[in-house]
């Protein structure tokens, strides 16, 4: 599926990966997981379904851990070209997405710095450039597999 995909994607998404630790690390030294208990409130009231939790620091740092893990960890597998690396980095690219949206969001609805906000921009930045190297890497090919 992925023979064309140039060297260079893999290498992208290594770098959204580290990009992503710099954000675990701004999320923790800020105390995101502090903040959950009032957003899971007030999104309570508008959607009585998404239950009203809190986590602790300990937690908080396990699972962004685990991210980190698994991002990182299937770097080897997009390197390879394999298909599975290609939806692995489609996934990762817009889950990123939508974690720097989601903090972007957050500080332009507060009006202020909100945990994790300067990272998430970056995330969300390289997230668009990444996706958009992702796809003129499938046009290429799929332009190639035509001829």
């Amino acid at each position: 599926m992925l023979n064309a995909l140039p060297a260079k994607i893999a290498h992208s998404y290594w770098i959204l990966g580290l990009v992503q630790v710099a954000h675990s690390i701004e999320e923790t030294y800020t105390e995101l997981y502090s903040y959950f208990v009032t957003m899971s409130e007030a999104l309570h009231q508008h959607f009585p379904w998404i239950p009203i939790f809190e986590i602790s620091a300990d937690l908080f740092a396990i699972l962004n851990y685990l991210i980190i893990a698994l991002m990182l960890g299937s770097v080897p597998s997009t390197e390879k070209q394999s298909q599975w690396g290609c939806y692995l980095m489609w996934s990762w690219a817009i889950i990123e997405l939508l974690n720097g949206a989601f903090h972007i969001c957050t500080w332009i609805f507060l009006h202020h710095y909100f945990p994790g906000g300067v990272t998430g921009t970056i995330l969300f930045v390289l997230s668009l450039i990444f996706i958009q190297q992702l796809r003129t890497a499938l046009t290429k090919e799929a332009t190639q597999v035509a001829q």
